[in-house]
């Protein structure tokens, strides 16, 4: 159980200021998380996630159930969610979400990464959301690109970073990759404390090594003239992700441009300054 009240710092976000602090953690305990490092199959067998002893995972209902206890909304629905509790990595978090839209061409990403619009508009749109939040949230703020967006055309994998800050002055940075398959792709987001990221490749290249489509459904095993393609190629989709636009098929509209609109990578975060006292406030339960 010790290890469980570890892995509880890296929950800590602003739910903590509306709902009392027992409550989430009984809710989180209740959850079945996956401990044991090995290979779990997610979204209906269409890819493989591999654990290591450091990670504790949850996986379908209880992903979601892990995103409401923590954002008192069911609107988002990871397929899952891992939680690193030990070595560099601790209290960091990757939070996997697939999305079939059909299969993703990659010629047009120089005709819709224009970088400083693109930060522009996402600076404009977090604080636009600020004014929407509820009593007891910080307003966050992004500062700058920690990493540019960047097409990995070997890989077929694409990675983008921002850094900022809250009202209080913590930084944070947002890490994110697409990982492209035959049906659509792989929303993969790290979350956790500067000091741990240096840059995309090096914050999420664990995790995409540890993370592989099952035969059928990887990017090289598209059919063309068989398999969907997505009515706007990997540029635009970005390009639309990454600022708060509209996304880039329908069918996958309704769920990505909520959150979105929303800035949920923003919202969702793991405020390692309450670590202390999370520490301090289990410590002391163990030993007595």
């Amino acid at each position: 159980m010790k290890a469980f009240f570890i892995i509880f710092a890296v929950f800590t976000t602003q739910a903590f200021a509306l709902q009392e602090q027992d409550e989430v953690f009984n809710k989180l305990q209740a959850l079945d998380w996956k401990k044991k490092p090995d290979n779990y199959s997610i979204a209906e067998n269409k890819a493989i996630i591999t654990t290591t002893e450091n990670d504790f995972l949850v996986i379908g209902k209880d992903a979601v159930e892990y995103m409401f206890i923590m954002q008192g909304s069911r609107d988002f629905s990871p397929d899952a969610a891992v939680l690193r509790v030990n070595g560099p990595e601790a209290d960091s978090q990757v939070i996997y979400r697939i999305m079939k839209i059909g299969y993703l061409t990659k010629d047009d990403w120089g005709d819709n990464i224009d970088q400083d619009k693109m930060l522009k508009e996402i600076q404009e749109g977090t604080i636009a959301a600020n004014k929407n939040r509820s009593e007891g949230y910080l307003d966050l703020f992004v500062d700058r690109w920690a990493q540019e967006p960047h097409l990995d055309r070997t890989n077929n994998t694409v990675y983008w970073a921002i850094s900022g800050h809250d009202d209080e002055n913590n930084q944070f940075v947002n890490a994110k990759a697409l990982k492209l398959g035959r049906e659509g792709y792989t929303e993969i987001v790290w979350i956790g404390n500067p000091q741990q990221f240096s840059s995309s490749e090096v914050a999420l290249g664990g995790v995409l090594a540890n993370y592989n489509y099952n035969e059928g459904f990887k990017y090289a095993d598209y059919i063309p003239g068989t398999d969907t393609v997505a009515a706007a190629g990997v540029g635009a989709l970005v390009y639309k992700l990454a600022t708060g636009k509209a996304v880039a098929k329908a069918g996958a509209v309704a769920l990505a441009l909520v959150f979105a609109k929303k800035l949920w990578f923003l919202i969702f975060l793991p405020f390692i300054y309450l670590w202390n006292w999370i520490k301090n406030k289990f410590t002391g339960s163990q030993n007595n």
